[in-house]
């Protein structure tokens, strides 16, 4: 994979991206654990949908008032509800946040050490252009069906809803076909241990 000239940093970067509920942010803990440097793009995401986000202006005049809560707060929830039932408000909404995540993650990514090994966990790897910042992909196997419960029950929505949430990205199919590296979360969390093992060793192979 050709690296995109944004990059200045001396990272070897390795983009993880999965099914909602897949395990791709399980995976990258484990690859953690082994030595690698982790970033969640959700993790910097949610300070945009936070009450207090520093673009609730922009959020309010873009998707309206139906994403504040009672007290006239940002309401994360709100927010999900809306544009995962409605493509155009969702480009609306990926529009305002990507750049600013990736503008803080490329800062990020250029404050580290050379030669780490990061893993950078995105949902939308491939939806996106983030893939083109990436040394190599990654795509986490999981089975859909379980995928899907886990989501109902981690977030706490409708099962309607985390199906909304699936259907606004590729399929896992399409992620894995453009990933390359796949891993498999079929099995116990043991069973992913050993597939992140023999992908850290390969990664850190790629890096010599």
């Amino acid at each position: 994979m050709t690296r995109s000239s944004l990059r200045t940093d001396g990272a070897f970067l390795v983009g993880i991206t999965g099914m909602i509920g897949g395990g791709k942010s399980t995976a990258a803990r484990i690859l953690e654990e082994l030595g690698g440097i982790r970033i969640s793009a959700d993790e910097i995401a949610r300070k945009y949908t936070d009450p207090d986000s520093p673009i609730s202006k922009e959020l309010i005049d873009s998707l309206g008032a139906e994403i504040l809560d009672e007290s006239g707060k940002i309401d994360r929830k709100r927010i999900a509800k809306l544009v995962f039932g409605n493509a155009e408000k969702l480009k609306i909404l990926n529009s305002l946040t990507h750049p600013r995540i990736r503008k803080e993650f490329l800062e990020v990514l250029g404050s580290l050490k050379e030669a780490s090994l990061v893993l950078w966990e995105v949902p939308l790897l491939f939806e996106t252009d983030s893939y083109t910042l990436c040394d190599v992909t990654v795509c986490v196997i999981s089975d859909p069906e379980v995928s899907l419960e886990r989501t109902v029950k981690r977030d706490g929505i409708s099962r309607e809803e985390a199906e909304a949430r699936a259907k606004s990205q590729l399929s896992l199919q399409e992620k894995a076909k453009k990933a390359d590296y796949s891993i498999k979360n079929t099995g116990d969390l043991q069973d992913l241990r050993k597939e992140c093992e023999y992908l850290y060793a390969e990664l850190k192979g790629r890096m010599k």
